[in-house]
């Protein structure tokens, strides 16, 4: 393989690497949801009622990773008076409860005393902050955690508490979270009605000619903003179906791949991405175990997806009886 002409010195490796992970994949639906979102924050700042939406997909599909850029898009400010927050990304707690919601939202407003007060006390500094830090969005993530850790009476309360909190702080949100959160909404009539626009970040498929074209051309995009000498050829058909079964179709895994990829390269001192260098970013950072025909970019791999038990893609299967018995007990 060729050498690259320079040494790397460290601060240029990791201002590659860094410039590698901050890719951005605007693709349809990523743009789609973007836009949509801009247009809330600019309806809301003209008085018009906040218009509300529920991001949903799969995990790896990139909905943290559109929250943060949307984030981006809206910097914090220092003000004489306290920082501006425009955008607000909010963790729902892994077993989400009245207080812990609460201390959730104050964390994320940077509150240093997010862990005192009860519920509703927490609730009250929460819209007070919101209003001082001039909030103007917020995204609630991992919202299925309603469904998979609490009760029945709790998930009732807490849906009923976000409902009344969303109302009285009167900005647009974003519920964010895997598909089968759409339960907690059939569950919640009244946040269901206040929920009712759907965003949603799709798993790439290549099963037709459409998909493969889209998923081609975003990998088209991302190796013309890699920082290589050359580029990588990953639109190319044979590469391209081998990193779509590396990833699932996931972007998230995709990111991941490459940005493990292009680490290497740098560390090994090449031009480009070869198809040893993502052989080798495949075992390091998706799949130990992913050697020889198990391995995408092994000459012995036989182009399936790698979906069967004790594969990084098998499959979870929740059950219509077991998301009822979640939603219910």
């Amino acid at each position: 393989m060729s050498m690259l002409k320079q040494d790397i010195s460290d601060a240029d490796f990791y201002d590659r690497l860094k410039a590698t992970e901050e890719i951005l994949i605007p693709h349809t639906q990523f743009k789609n949801a973007v836009a949509r979102l801009q247009r809330s924050i600019e309806i809301a700042r003209r008085g018009a009622e906040p218009r509300n939406a529920f991001l949903t997909g799969e995990a790896g599909t990139g909905k943290t990773w559109l929250a943060e850029y949307f984030a981006s898009l809206y910097p914090a400010e220092v003000r004489a008076h306290g920082s501006s927050k425009p955008v607000l990304l909010v963790p729902t707690p892994s077993s989400p409860t009245l207080k812990g919601l609460g201390e959730a939202i104050l964390l994320a407003l940077g509150d240093p005393l997010s862990h005192k007060g009860n519920a509703f006390e927490k609730r009250e500094r929460a819209l007070g902050l919101f209003k001082k830090s001039a909030v103007e969005l917020v995204f609630f993530d991992e919202f299925h955690h309603f469904l998979d850790h609490a009760k029945h009476d709790s998930l009732i309360a807490v849906t009923d508490w976000l409902k009344r909190f969303i109302d009285d702080a009167r900005i647009p949100c974003v519920l964010m979270g895997l598909p089968r959160c759409e339960a907690i909404l059939q569950a919640n009539e009244q946040l269901r009605r206040r929920f009712s626009a759907r965003l949603e970040l799709p798993i790439f498929s290549i099963d037709s000619e459409q998909g493969e074209i889209e998923f081609r051309t975003i990998l088209n995009e991302i190796d013309k903003a890699l920082p290589t000498q050359t580029l990588s050829g990953l639109a190319e058909v044979n590469i391209s179906r081998r990193l779509h079964f590396a990833s699932n179709g996931l972007l998230g895994y995709l990111r991941k791949l490459i940005t493990g990829a292009v680490e290497l390269m740098l560390i090994e001192n090449h031009r480009t991405l070869t198809s040893s260098i993502l052989e080798q970013a495949f075992r390091e950072v998706i799949w130990r175990e992913g050697m020889r025909e198990l391995n995408p970019f092994n000459a012995a791999f036989k182009f399936r997806r790698l979906d069967k038990p004790g594969e990084p893609f098998a499959i979870s299967v929740i059950t219509p009886r077991e998301m009822a018995r979640r939603s219910s007990r």
